[in-house]
């Protein structure tokens, strides 16, 4: 999308495109109990933290891998004096927060619900402000209006796919390794997943599917490639 237009997409941080270093994901994956989707959320979209301007926004940094556990200071703990701080939700990730207030998930519930309050106001008064992760990424999708110079480009004259593993294909253990790399899991964990056929494995744009596709086809798994609508898109998995 980028190559195609590359004056409206210059707006965008475009190393949100670039994959996380395999230490610093088993870095925070060992740190936290993280919902599946938000891990490979901070594998595939954000090796370091984003700083970021929309109409809601004023400042949104979304936190990387890399930049995950220095985000929780000022938040659960105090790195000055390198003490928890007490009135924090012991079970509260800050994953991205904007001029200070923080954007959280609620580790203890094992999904990708999004809570928010605001800073400074003596206490922290939680609410809900997004259902899902998907949810909340798709209202930081967009720069502000008044960048986008008339342009007004609809997302969803993209073409998007959901590539499946159907099948483990002439070698088995090739496929354990696709898996393993693709989910950044152990081998245990792998063949757990190849059990759980068909198997998700990539959903989003033309060009991305093209690549996987390819990596199948090399290692000779079996596979579908679907093309899916720009709803079910961004729906939650």
């Amino acid at each position: 999308m980028a190559d195609r237009n590359p004056a409206y997409y210059a707006k965008y941080p475009m190393h949100l495109l670039s994959e996380a270093e395999e230490q610093d994901i088993l870095s925070v994956s060992g740190e936290w109990r993280l919902p599946e989707e938000y891990l490979y959320f901070l594998k595939r979209y954000v090796p370091v933290s984003v700083a970021w301007s929309t109409d809601q926004y004023m400042s949104l940094t979304i936190y990387g891998a890399k930049d995950l556990l220095p985000g929780q200071s000022g938040y659960n703990y105090n790195h000055v004096t390198d003490e928890t701080i007490a009135d924090w939700p012991i079970d509260y990730l800050v994953i991205a927060s904007d001029e200070g207030d923080p954007y959280c998930m609620d580790l203890s519930r094992g999904d990708t619900v999004i809570y928010t309050a605001r800073h400074g106001a003596g206490s922290w008064d939680f609410s809900v402000a997004y259902d899902h992760l998907n949810a909340f990424l798709q209202s930081v999708l967009l720069p502000r209006s008044d960048e986008e110079d008339g342009e007004d480009e609809e997302l969803d004259d993209y073409a998007y796919f959901n590539v499946l593993l159907t099948g483990p294909g002439a070698d088995k253990v090739k496929t354990l390794a696709f898996i393993r790399k693709r989910f950044s899991c152990d081998f245990a964990q792998a063949k757990a997943y190849l059990a759980q056929l068909p198997l998700p494995v990539y959903k989003g744009i033309e060009e991305g599917a093209v690549k996987v596709e390819d990596q199948l086809l090399r290692i000779g798994a079996d596979y579908e490639k679907r093309p899916i609508s720009w709803e079910e898109f961004i729906a939650r998995p």
